[in-house]
């Protein structure tokens, strides 16, 4: 997939959906999709030009940042920015300064903080020319091939090492090609391995262009050196059986793309969310009207990929999940008395900032932070919240989480998991860290000389959580680890563990 298709798709699901419950209307990515049709010619940016913007973000950062001093010292973060900035000493293409910048954006552990491409943004011919012909499997710091176009590779292969790099410095430089929050690193192995970002560490880092001289583990344990030659690939790859995950079960009508599922003969029920969003609503309280109805004990929520979204919508769905009158987040702070007059406001989306006028104001100062309350625009975040007047949920409840499970998404399970008795979570820890994250007014600024844009958040949000572990995401009850040929197949190994808990 060419960088600039996959980074589209992934800033879409992943970026786009990080608002939560964040702004109204905003009037400006209305504006930018426009402007984004236009094309423009590839030329490099000057050092000048490069160094001049990263002094604009630092500045940016320190003054106003929530990430800033937190998870990564002050200090530290300082000699990262120095180091990158020296590191600039040549015109580079707009993508290759975005793999140089993204190691220090890392830095702040924040996964609401990403760098995309200026309005318009079109690489070179030929700058990234290598196909890898294999995806793969990142899984506890190992690598193994899941699809391939080339006989000589096979599925659930290890890779060892690549043209005598060892696989573990691969991960770590793919590692910094994508912001997460805390410590977390289920997303990051979810990004190399779903949005081909080990292939962007091979290209990007190393720009290797193939042959691939290869050392890997066979499945039998053998270990064996072998040449991947690009000119011999095979365009159409082999396609194993995939499973059906759903023989046994039946599709509710009048729930729209957000799928409810009764298994057959049973009390049991599968609700799959998405990313939060408006029209969500109504469709909770059919969902959750069709599960009274059947008398369903055992409900399987499926929050996986659930990357956030609207907060007020997140706050509906838990309304019919949690024991008691609730909240889901515990305190929303700013580091500015007025953000909107930061030194870099003529940087920032002026159409966002009138959003968070209108829906936010800052009222008392509590240590370094300033409290932040939501106006009736925006509506009530803070608790305790009422639960569903009907059809409220009172059975066993089984979460699906993963690494993609984020921002809001995150919010809502640590809500819920302190919130919810007769509660189990199923699969990874999630992306999004369970003491909360920044985010809830997310801004973009665009550096002047460069064009690149940031996505940067302007508040810190406290979840409800309990006894979180600092950095790290919502751990679930029962881990469970995908194999290669699981990720062929389609295997559902999270909702088979599920079902295996109910039968229990």
């Amino acid at each position: 997939m060419k960088p600039d298709t996959k980074y589209k798709t992934l800033f879409h699901i992943i970026v786009i959906t990080l608002f939560i419950g964040a702004t109204l209307p905003v009037k400006g990515q209305e504006r930018s999709h426009k402007s984004s049709e236009k094309e423009s010619v590839a030329t490099k940016l000057s050092v000048k030009n490069m160094q001049a913007d990263m002094a604009i973000l630092w500045s940016a950062i320190k003054e106003m940042h929530p990430g800033y001093n937190y998870y990564t010292s002050a200090d530290s973060l300082r000699k990262v920015y120095d180091q990158t900035y020296s590191s600039i000493s040549k015109p580079l293409y707009e993508s290759e300064f975005i793999s140089q910048l993204y190691p220090f954006i890392c830095k702040l552990r924040c996964g609401h903080t990403q760098i995309k491409h200026s309005v318009g943004h079109k690489d070179p011919q030929g700058l990234y020319p290598a196909h890898i012909p294999f995806k793969v499997l990142v899984t506890n710091g190992k690598v193994f091939i899941t699809t391939h176009q080339t006989e000589v590779l096979r599925t659930g292969d290890e890779i060892i090492s690549i043209n005598d790099v060892v696989v573990k410095e691969i991960i770590k430089h793919g590692f910094d090609l994508y912001s997460t929050d805390g410590y977390n690193q289920t997303f990051k192995e979810l990004f190399l391995s779903e949005y081909d970002g080990f292939a962007d560490a091979c290209n990007k880092y190393y720009h290797w262009k193939g042959a691939y001289k290869m050392q890997i583990r066979t499945r039998q344990g053998e270990l064996k050196d072998l040449t991947v030659d690009t000119d011999e690939i095979i365009l159409n790859e082999p396609q194993a059986s995939t499973l059906d995950n759903y023989t046994n079960w039946t599709t509710a009508k009048n729930t729209g793309n957000l799928k409810l599922r009764f298994f057959n003969d049973s009390q049991t029920a599968l609700f799959e969310t998405k990313p939060f969003s408006y029209q969500d609503t109504i469709t909770y309280k059919e969902a959750f009207k069709l599960i009274e109805s059947k008398k369903i004990k055992n409900l399987i929520l499926d929050m996986r990929h659930n990357t956030g979204g609207d907060i007020r919508v997140a706050i509906q769905l838990l309304s019919y999940l949690a024991d008691s009158p609730f909240s889901i987040i515990k305190d929303v702070k700013s580091r500015l008395q007025n953000p909107d007059l930061n030194k870099s406001a003529n940087y920032f989306d002026k159409d966002r900032t009138n959003d968070f006028l209108q829906g936010y104001k800052i009222t008392n100062k509590e240590g370094l932070w300033y409290h932040v309350e939501t106006t009736p625009a925006m509506g009530t975040v803070y608790g305790p919240l009422p639960l569903a007047k009907e059809y409220h949920f009172d059975g066993n409840l089984y979460v699906l989480i993963d690494g993609a499970t984020f921002s809001s998404g995150a919010l809502f399970t640590a809500a819920l998991k302190s919130q919810r008795k007769n509660v189990k979570f199923i699969g990874r820890e999630t992306a999004g860290s369970e003491e909360g994250c920044n985010g809830m007014v997310m801004q973009e600024l665009t550096l002047p000389n460069t064009k690149i844009r940031i996505d940067f958040p302007w508040m810190r949000v406290e979840s409800v959580a309990q006894n979180s572990i600092r950095g790290r995401g919502i751990m679930p009850d029962y881990k469970v680890e995908y194999a290669p040929s699981d990720i062929i197949t389609k295997k559902d190994c999270d909702l088979e563990k599920a079902m295996e808990l109910i039968s229990n």
